[in-house]
């Protein structure tokens, strides 16, 4: 029996995994209680509903940006140490939402803060896989993307909750939830790795190999974007109730996909996995489009979510293997630059498109959009998989796929 077969079960939860899945939640929970929120606080300056959805669009639009950038300096700085640095940063932040009145300068604090954001995904992303098994990458991958969708499921009804108590109270405890990063950062028991010899040179930021093919899951980010802002409108305006059924039901069956299945992207190849998500994607949308019955959107939400559940780990698991371990947090940066510039231009967009015709027409383009994941995946991953076996891309071993 090979060394890296999966069928060996080398021990994945391990106190370094509960220490990332931990830190984790912590840091997506404290973002969830504050994006549902801050559209209530624009609306209280004095802000309309498109000025509302702009915080989001900044905030992702300079995450994309920046994730690149912020992964290369935590590949050099440490990655341990950005995740420590950016949460005690966090916590000015917090502060200067408190206090800030003034649309402009909150927009300027929220572009800010979704770049550092974005180091923390890139360096938190790198560190987990430094210790996950090779042989059960894809699977590690998925459940640590759990606490993400646990943070999800519970941090909004807090932080609106919180909310009833005052602006300033959820600013002070998203303070405080800042610092408990930092701690977790801190206590988490493992240590900066080997750090790439070279200095670091922003030119060399953007793996321009990983970001064409991530080009593949921005098209699916696309229609993603529009789900996260426009899906409980979109629910009200065909007299479907609950309005949060959509994300109850996807994020239920992420969940359900990810535990039971996500050991199969180790056993069968990260592309057999890939491939199927992918196609899922436009079928999921069209269903949406089409919707006017709870049965109709709770189909169209399974779908969906069965599809995300299993693309972007499939999708990570095949990128490491032919990427340089030393400069993991880069990596995962390029990827979600990719990811959510496809987030912030979706969103954006649809919001147009649903204001001139509808967003049963926002769907649809989406549709038609993701339909290019595919072909894209297939065009780019042969030149990745290339390069890489000529040498301008280092792989790690892949026998277990």
């Amino acid at each position: 029996m090979s060394a890296t077969d999966p069928d060996q079960k080398e021990p994945l939860f391990t106190a370094r995994f509960a220490g990332m899945w931990t830190f984790s939640f912590v840091t997506f929970f404290s973002a969830f209680q504050l994006l549902p929120a801050v559209p209530f606080r624009i609306l209280e300056l004095g802000g309309n509903k498109a000025q509302a959805g702009l915080f989001l669009f900044f905030y992702t639009l300079m995450s994309a940006l920046a994730a690149p950038i912020t992964g290369t300096v935590a590949d050099h700085f440490g990655r341990r140490r950005t995740l420590i640095s950016a949460s005690l940063v966090f916590i000015v932040f917090s502060v200067l939402y408190g206090v800030i009145r003034n649309l402009a300068l909150l927009y300027l604090v929220a572009a800010v803060h979704g770049a550092i954001w974005s180091s923390i995904l890139a360096a938190s992303s790198a560190i987990l896989t430094e210790f996950i098994p090779e042989s059960r990458r894809t699977q590690g991958i998925a459940l640590w993307g759990l606490a993400s969708m646990a943070a999800f499921a519970l941090a909004p009804p807090v932080g609106l909750f919180v909310f009833k108590f005052g602006w300033l109270t959820l600013c002070l405890e998203l303070a405080t939830l800042s610092l408990l990063m930092a701690l977790a950062g801190w206590r988490l028991p493992v240590r900066d790795g080997d750090r790439p010899t070279t200095r670091p040179d922003i030119r060399d930021s953007w793996d321009f190999r990983v970001m064409a093919t991530a080009v593949s899951l921005a098209v699916t980010a696309f229609g993603y974007g529009g789900i996260t802002s426009y899906v409980a409108i979109f629910s009200l305006e065909r007299g479907i109730h609950p309005e949060s059924l959509f994300f109850t039901v996807s994020a239920a069956t992420i969940a359900v996909v990810r535990i039971f299945t996500s050991h199969l992207g180790d056993r069968l190849g990260p592309k057999a996995i890939l491939y199927p998500s992918l196609l899922s994607i436009p079928i999921a949308f069209v269903l949406l489009a089409t919707a006017h019955s709870r049965m109709q959107l709770a189909g169209s939400a399974v779908l969906f979510g069965a599809g995300f559940g299993s693309m972007y780990p499939a999708f990570a698991s095949f990128i490491l293997a032919h990427t340089d371990p030393a400069r993991r947090a880069r990596t995962f940066g390029s990827i979600v630059g990719a990811f959510d510039t496809g987030i912030a231009i979706g969103s954006f967009a649809m919001g147009q498109i649903g204001e001139r015709w509808s967003l049963g027409h926002a769907y649809w383009v989406a549709a038609a959009i993701s339909c290019l994941a595919v072909p894209i995946f297939l065009v780019t991953s042969r030149r990745f998989t290339a390069e890489a076996a000529n040498g301008t891309g280092v792989a790690s071993s892949i026998e277990h796929a």
